[in-house]
């Protein structure tokens, strides 16, 4: 039996009885999501009628034919998204009856013996209800396995999440229901009669389209390469299934199954250096359009400039390069203490055929005089995306996670679990100490005011909107954690810094605006006051990105980097905003030569020093006193 993409080939070059074969696999897929979003079989056939229309239209635009499920769903989810805005004032609520009596209506409608059509709609009403109480995630993947009679491997296609994060959620959905309920859903939807007319309706609209040439491909890229990029973003976003690299993202964040990655399905895209124009052009998308996929350009920074002052135009002679760091590491963090620079953590690069613990150790000491690096004792506890704040001249390592790769059938997986660990490093005698760990277990986001450690937002991948809002404060003094007020809006991947005693949140991903869609990039700025334990809204960044840093010069934020996607393209950002706290107000200084995305930055004598990112073990100076 043919293949999605070898279908699709043969479609592009002018064969409709192709997409003959191409509805009927997938037609019942896309009818069951519509029916679970609209609630309406009528309706439902317009939309799954309308989705192939457009497939086929656009078909030429699929860069991957391998992810043609994941597409349609992107493409009916949008339609149905559309079709509730049109219809919102006629929805009618199901949360009106208790679940009480749910259950006692099913139980009675199941046992009774009039099955016939004039009980068939209130049935129907039943198992809405029914399912509508389970959460979203669960709710989906229970229609499209009974209505559209896919498998959990063919649900995983087309959401876009791993097949053991699918059988999870079937397995949770069915402990949430009686047994008896589950049988009224499994016997309602799966008697449900299929439009019979409709691939015949849909291919006598084809009859009359035609799409567009295939455009020229782009050149695939080495599976090395492939894997990297795949690894690389997976952890700095948080190393979970919620990030997997892949055309189609999840469709939702309520998984609480073993973060995965499937190398094999990754969407191979190229990566385009990239400054935003305005804001609405780069990320006020809707969630539907927000697809995430790797960077897969390998090769190291260019030399930006050199110390013997050749001639390397205006803008450059702000860059200088430095020695790079010893270890080729992601995921790492970064913190100053006596003028020196420490690398802490992260994870490292596995080989093809690596499989185990990636999560590093490993402590660098770098002086900016001497431009040396030196190796320091090392964490106790390996891991990456640790916080690290210093606090009378200690360091603390805070929180991240620990990950580790799994050979599986089609090539390898990565696990990530969440650490609550705290541990204190002594510059001075070069030892650790074990301090009182996190009320919770997280990768987060940390700053210091007063002598004490802001732990801000962050990431869990267990909770059903892992993106984290809430805060809490550590003071080294008394070994003691507490909770002040949360964040506004919930995130991670965010750039956090201090001017004037107040902690600025800025940017990073946050909870989608639709539930059950994708994560969204945020622009937002935020500012808190630990005296008076209040967050307050500042003016936005120009464009929203995420996994970009923050560095204060003279009372003023540089942001610097971080990523996007648009058109389904991952962008790393050149861009360095001036944020002026005094003023409320925003300037763009000169681009940097190369964007950067999952770096670090520190500020050493009104220099910005860039360790790292998009796969890079440079290190480059950037002085905003230069020539502008």
């Amino acid at each position: 039996m043919e293949n999605d993409a070898q279908l699709i080939r043969r479609i592009l070059s002018g064969d409709d009885d192709a997409f003959n074969t191409l509805v009927q696999r997938h037609q019942k897929g896309v009818h069951a999501l519509a029916w679970r979003k609209v609630n309406d079989f009528h309706y439902a056939e317009e939309i799954t009628q309308d989705t192939f229309l457009q497939a086929y239209k656009k078909l030429s635009t699929l860069k991957n034919p391998k992810q043609f499920a994941g597409w349609l769903y992107v493409i009916a989810n949008r339609l149905c998204i559309n079709w509730l805005q049109r219809h919102k004032p006629a929805m009618q609520s199901l949360e009106v009856t208790p679940m009480e009596a749910i259950e006692e209506s099913a139980y009675n409608h199941y046992t009774s013996e009039q099955r016939e059509t004039d009980g068939m709609e209130h049935r129907y009403e039943i198992v809405q209800k029914l399912l509508s109480k389970l959460p979203e995630s669960e709710h989906t993947v229970m229609t499209l396995h009974y209505l559209g009679e896919m498998t959990a491997k063919e649900i995983s296609k087309f959401l876009g999440v791993s097949v053991n994060t699918i059988t999870n959620r079937l397995w949770r959905a069915r402990k949430r229901l009686r047994e008896d309920q589950e049988l009224l859903v499994q016997e309602v939807l799966g008697g449900v009669q299929f439009p019979v007319n409709l691939t015949e309706n849909i291919m006598r609209e084809v009859a009359d389209l035609k799409p567009t040439s295939p455009p020229i491909a782009k050149p695939m890229l080495p599976w090395a390469a492939l894997g990297t990029a795949t690894f690389l973003l997976t952890l700095l976003l948080g190393a979970s299934n919620q990030y997997l690299v892949r055309f189609q993202k999840p469709y939702s964040f309520e998984a609480v199954a073993e973060p995965t990655v499937e190398i094999v399905d990754a969407f191979i895209l190229l990566d385009v250096d990239s400054k935003p124009d305005v804001r609405n052009q780069v990320g006020r998308a809707t969630a539907t359009d927000q697809n995430s996929s790797a960077e897969l350009l390998a090769s190291d920074m260019p030399r930006v400039s050199d110390t013997r002052g050749n001639s390397l135009g205006p803008a450059t002679l702000q860059w200088t390069q430095k020695s790079d760091m010893p270890t080729a590491r992601s995921s790492f963090s970064t913190c100053v203490v006596d003028g020196k620079i420490f690398v802490i953590g992260g994870s490292k690069q596995p080989e093809m055929d690596e499989f185990g613990d990636i999560s590093l150790s490993t402590v660098e000491m770098y002086d900016p005089k001497t431009d040396t690096w030196e190796r320091k004792s090392d964490m106790p506890t390996a891991r990456s995306s640790v916080a690290v704040s210093v606090v009378d001249g200690k360091i603390y390592a805070i929180g991240g996670s620990k990950t580790k790769t799994i050979q599986v059938p089609r090539g390898f997986t990565f696990e990530s679990e969440e650490l609550a660990t705290v541990e204190m490093y002594d510059p001075v005698t070069d030892t650790w100490t074990q301090k009182t760990d996190m009320p919770a277990p997280k990768k987060t986001m940390t700053c210091v005011v007063d002598r004490k450690i802001y732990a801000v937002g962050g990431w869990l991948t267990p909770n059903e909107k892992p993106q984290l809002e809430t805060v809490e404060i550590y003071d080294p003094a008394t070994d003691r954690w507490a909770k002040v007020q949360s964040m506004n809006h919930a995130r991670c991947s965010a750039a956090i810094d201090v001017v004037n005693g107040e902690i600025y949140a800025i940017g990073g991903l946050g909870l989608p605006e639709i539930e059950g869609e994708l994560d969204s990039y945020l622009s937002n700025v935020e500012v808190f006051n630990p005296k008076t334990n209040q967050w307050r809204e500042r003016t936005e960044m120009t464009a929203p990105k995420a996994l970009h840093t923050a560095s204060v010069i003279d009372g003023k934020i540089y942001v610097i980097g971080g990523y996007f996607t648009k058109d389904k393209e991952f962008k790393k950002l050149s861009t360095i905003e001036i944020y002026d706290p005094t003023t409320d107000h925003w300037v763009q200084e000169s681009d940097m030569p190369m964007g950067k995305w999952g770096h670090k930055t520190e500020v050493i004598d009104g220099q910005i020093y860039i360790f790292g990112g998009s796969q890079s073990t440079s290190v480059e100076v950037y002085d905003p006193r230069a020539v502008p």
